[in-house]
């Protein structure tokens, strides 16, 4: 059987008049298992103005997988809502989107799925998992300590309100500092397993960072808050964090908006936004220590 992704996609190169300027991909373990890394490239004219990553990676599109294909699949879908998001966020649509509430590309997700379907779903993980975190270290929800199936690795259980699955965030530290990765799955073990993915690749990309000396600038306040996370001031936050009860009221989880949107990308993927109203505003601050980028 053809998939309706491998159809979708089948013209998305630049040769043929798509979007995406190359793919590179390769082996990438994760926590001692092979996995393979897909990085895609968007075209130069749909990526003007975009400001050069130091430590995130050149990349508009990255998938983690066991196959590359899949790998390869994600990357290419990661890239298209990036072109969505360029193209969008500070357009003269981009309130209709939520993008004045929250001008990050929080809730995004996009999918080569039927109707749209896969791609909502996506993003309203997405979005659960951001509210989640927001609001666990804004002060307004619990976190529990779990055993943890990874060696090395401690776990934190992240409750909230926003319907079923479980939110996870994972940590350690390593040779290049402290990596941190969290997830939201409709079960526990499928949240573990999609966090151990962020944290093997926030490991990478702190580690390629150390590579290159720390000579590179911060690109942005996100980037900056990940290398103050993986010091040790910040890891001190972090485990003050951990350790203390929660001390303002929850805040329920309501969307602004949560639907497609439209544009060229449509073509090959459909591009979904489910924007919450977030508890505070503190986590866009670029002033601020939040964990959050």
């Amino acid at each position: 059987m053809v998939s309706l992704t491998a159809l979708r996609f089948g013209a998305v190169f630049a040769e043929q008049g798509g979007p995406i300027d190359r793919l590179d991909t390769g082996e990438f373990p994760v926590l001692g298992r092979p996995f393979w890394l897909a990085n895609a490239f968007l075209r130069e004219a749909l990526v003007v103005g975009k400001v050069a990553p130091a430590v995130f990676g050149l990349a508009d599109g990255s998938g983690l997988a066991a196959t590359p294909v899949a790998a390869s699949r994600l990357a290419i879908a990661e890239a298209l809502e990036r072109w969505a998001y360029l193209a969008v966020f500070d357009g003269p649509r981009a309130a209709t989107f939520g993008f004045h509430e929250d001008c990050s590309s929080n809730g995004m997700a996009a999918s080569a799925g039927l109707f749209g379907r896969q791609a909502q779903m996506l993003a309203r993980a997405e979005a659960i998992k951001h509210h989640t975190l927001v609001s666990w270290w804004d002060g307004r929800l619990p976190a529990e300590p779990i055993p943890s199936p990874f060696p090395g690795v401690e776990v934190v259980r992240l409750h909230h309100e926003a319907g079923p699955g479980e939110v996870v965030l994972l940590f350690r530290r390593t040779r290049t500092g402290y990596a941190y990765g969290h997830a939201y799955g409709a079960a526990l073990g499928a949240a573990l397993r999609q966090a151990a993915l962020e944290l093997a690749r926030s490991e990478q990309v702190l580690a390629a960072y150390r590579v290159m000396g720390a000579l590179v600038a911060p690109a942005n306040f996100f980037e900056r808050r990940v290398l103050h996370f993986a010091g040790e001031e910040g890891a001190e936050a972090f485990s003050r964090r951990l350790l203390a009860k929660p001390f303002k009221p929850s805040l329920p989880f309501r969307t602004l908006f949560d639907g497609e949107i439209p544009g060229p990308w449509a073509r090959w993927a459909t591009v979904w936004r489910c924007c919450p109203l977030m508890p505070t505003a503190e986590y866009l601050d670029p002033d601020s220590d939040f964990f959050f980028w």
